[in-house]
């Protein structure tokens, strides 16, 4: 599932999740493509790949997943924006309730019998990492793409998520030796090419931008002093690269672990969403309640941000969009989940680069063509080119 602030920006960016985001989290019970680890470990041919490749990307499950989840990411940005933008601006709780929501619904179909509870836990090994180390790369991914989002302006944001696709095929090129074939890398250059156009090139009339995007950006305040715009450079690039890396390593992980493989979408979901809520609490505590680490030792302070937070929330918080918000995180998760269970992380990476285009097509249909006047336009059509080419190359 793409974080709270990752689903805002999808319409331009699952969470994401991505999710997040994010995006989205995953499980896949044996999920092939042509970067697929399951196919690396049982030494399987390239003809092979591609054609078990075809019967996932094209199969109905795989379709209804890929529509599903571009369907339900559309519903809850809108959601999203409701619930962030009028009285509940605190993207790391509204995810963590989220995780927590999910992990209600899960349990409440294990105890009635809907699913089967969660078998034992295999011992961690080379082929099934521990689950609790997965639904911690898997938060992890939610809440620093959050801070990269709220630490950097949208264009670089945007760009930090396009690097997963690349990300993946390195991160499984040195845990599995997988290689992408090059009429696949070639496809996915031109989507990232696309998207890198249509999302960072400026609007054709572009108004008085310089000052605005410097509210509350670390990185776009050079007047702070070089000391502090070096310290604050290097904590952005940190969690930046961090949010790449946990992103892409727990969507590996989720589908290829040999332990999860094995379970439902809903018992991964389960499985995955108590240990990310305490996470993602636990970062909502020093991003919406805004403690510091210095104010640990000093209950009383903790105490008074604490009751400030509370306040704003009984006071300004529009309940039904948070509950819808939280409802949709479940069909999201479901969806997510099944997406990669039938195709891969790199295609689940194309359909949010997708979900993005078609997101600033509609919105030029709806609202007049002017944002996509020049080169949005021609990178939405270029990244839809390459998107036509990686399909044709699972046919």
């Amino acid at each position: 599932m793409a974080s709270a602030d990752d689903e805002e920006q999808q319409g331009g960016g699952y969470p994401m999740s991505g999710l997040a985001t994010s995006g989205g989290f995953a499980k896949v019970p044996g999920s092939e493509e042509d970067v697929a680890a399951s196919e690396a470990s049982a030494g399987t041919g390239a003809a092979s790949s591609k054609q078990k490749d075809a019967e996932s990307l094209f199969s109905a499950a795989a379709i209804t997943a890929i529509v599903g989840s571009i369907a339900s990411s559309v519903a809850i940005v809108m959601v999203n924006k409701l619930a962030l933008n009028n009285g509940f601006n605190f993207a790391s709780s509204l995810t963590a309730l989220h995780q927590l929501t999910v992990y209600i619904f899960t349990l409440v179909l294990i105890k009635t019998k809907s699913i089967p509870p969660l078998p034992e836990s295999l011992p961690p090994s080379t082929q099934a990492k521990s689950r609790p180390y997965v639904a911690l790369l898997y938060s992890s991914g939610l809440v620093l793409m959050n801070q990269s989002l709220a630490m950097n302006t949208v264009a670089f944001y945007q760009l930090l998520k396009m690097s997963c696709i690349p990300a993946i095929a390195v991160f499984q090129y040195i845990l599995f030796k997988k290689v992408v074939n090059r009429p696949t890398a070639i496809a996915l250059g031109v989507i990232l090419l696309g998207v890198a156009i249509s999302t960072v090139a400026p609007d054709a009339p572009k108004a008085p931008a310089s000052g605005r995007h410097n509210h509350g950006r670390a990185l776009d305040s050079p007047n702070d002093g070089s000391g502090g715009s070096l310290l604050a450079g290097l904590l952005t690039l940190f969690v930046s690269i961090g949010a790449v890396s946990t992103t892409v390593l727990s969507q590996i992980e989720i589908s290829m672990n040999a332990d999860l493989k094995r379970l439902s979408s809903f018992q991964v979901m389960h499985a995955m969403s108590l240990p990310s809520f305490f996470v993602c609490i636990l970062a909502a505590v020093f991003i919406d309640v805004k403690v510091q680490l210095m104010d640990i030792l000093r209950p009383d302070i903790v105490g008074i941000k604490l009751a400030v937070f509370v306040d704003d929330v009984v006071s300004g918080a529009p309940i039904g969009s948070i509950l819808a918000s939280c409802a949709l995180s479940i069909v999201v998760n479901l969806f997510g989940t099944n997406l990669i269970k039938y195709t891969s992380p790199m295609t689940f990476q194309v359909v949010g680069h997708l979900k993005t285009m078609l997101t600033l097509a509609i919105g030029a249909m709806l609202f007049g063509a002017s944002g996509l006047d020049g080169l949005k336009g021609v990178g939405v059509l270029v990244a839809l080119g390459g998107m036509v080419m990686y399909s044709r190359e699972k046919l």
